[in-house]
């Protein structure tokens, strides 16, 4: 037992009665203190146990280099690039040199944590992906045309990966490497965290511009457009994961501002295009991504979702007005990759 307890007990029975009454509320001080020691040294312990199997945060000394987005749209490379935002730190981008390329890393990582009709506690194998994918009408390149997710979900992949004994592809091997590397993913094996907090970091890609193949039926054209489209659609995701305001400014406009009927033509669409309409969550990052970031008419416009380009144009002046300032120091303002009425007609 503690030391100070074993003194107590001893000047307790040398002292008689009148010793007996500070004996006893020192005993209870002294076993007080020593609960709390012993609680703060659990504590600790339990906080070292979850940092080891969480993701590691970025270290001060890992520095990645950051580019704007104007920066990621002037450059073109024919391998991946992987930087930061300079508008938003906590995200990571890669934009990768084509959809085939992208697809290789990502869409086993999307089947997991996105698809209606993929599992949500294994990964799928290579055979199982591709009967996925055709099932919903894409090919390997067309299933996804960016990605974006926060480091618990790509910690949890790996560790499922590890479970079940599967092989990564050369691609998957590649970013789990890259993300090691960074600092920003822990060492194979260990599993995700089991904690509440929200992650340090996320993760988005998008691609290079490419023609379409015209070998297939389905049309793999990423064009300047699309592409810059892309990029600001996962940029607004990244931006959800890493700033709580933008977060919660989303949840209480789907939750405050949108009517049940919006929400469930939202939900109705999403689900059409093979999103998990069950994952509340997904539902209304997906929502602020497709309704108030994304400029290109292909790949989402206002009848999608049953109101006209007046309703939505409103409601979008309604999100950007009302945001609050953010701690990175972004504006509240009408962002310049908003889309505006030019760019929806």
């Amino acid at each position: 037992m503690p030391r100070g307890i074993t003194s107590l007990l001893s000047k307790q029975r040398r002292g008689g009665a009148g010793v007996t009454a500070n004996a006893v509320q020192l005993r209870k001080s002294s076993l007080r203190a020593g609960l709390i020691v012993a609680a703060l040294v659990l504590a600790a312990a339990a906080g070292t146990l979850i940092r080891h199997f969480a993701l590691k945060r970025p270290a001060a000394d890992v520095t990645l280099p950051a580019l704007s987005i104007s920066e990621w749209l002037a450059g073109h490379s024919t391998d991946w690039r992987m930087a930061g935002l300079k508008e938003h730190q906590g995200v990571l981008v890669i934009e990768f040199p084509g959809l085939a390329a992208q697809g290789a890393a990502m869409n086993r990582i999307a089947a997991l944590l996105e698809k209606a009709d993929a599992p949500r506690d294994r990964v799928l194998d290579d055979a199982q992906l591709a009967a996925l994918i055709a099932r919903v009408g894409d090919n390997s390149q067309t299933f996804y045309q960016g990605h974006d997710y926060d480091s618990s979900g790509l910690a949890r992949f790996y560790a499922l990966v590890q479970q079940q004994a599967l092989k990564l592809t050369a691609q998957e091997r590649r970013l789990q490497k890259q993300l090691q590397a960074a600092g920003l993913l822990a060492p194979t094996g260990e599993p995700p965290s089991n904690t509440s907090e929200r992650s340090a970091w996320a993760l988005i890609t998008f691609t290079a511009t490419q023609p379409d193949d015209p070998a297939t039926p389905i049309d793999e054209t990423v064009d300047a457009v699309r592409r810059a489209s892309v990029l600001r659609h996962e940029i607004s995701h990244g931006r959800f994961y890493v700033q709580p305001v933008y977060r919660l400014h989303c949840q209480r406009f789907w939750r405050e501002v949108l009517s049940e009927g919006q929400r469930e033509n939202i939900r109705s669409y999403l689900a059409g295009i093979g999103y998990d309409r069950h994952d509340e969550e997904l539902m209304l990052n997906e929502a602020q991504a497709f309704m108030m970031n994304t400029a290109d008419t292909r790949a989402f416009n206002a009848a999608g979702i049953g109101m006209t380009e007046d309703e939505l144009a409103a409601l979008r002046t309604r999100f950007w007005q009302t945001l609050p300032p953010e701690n990175d120091g972004s504006s509240s303002a009408l962002p310049a990759n908003a889309p505006s009425a030019a760019t929806r007609r």
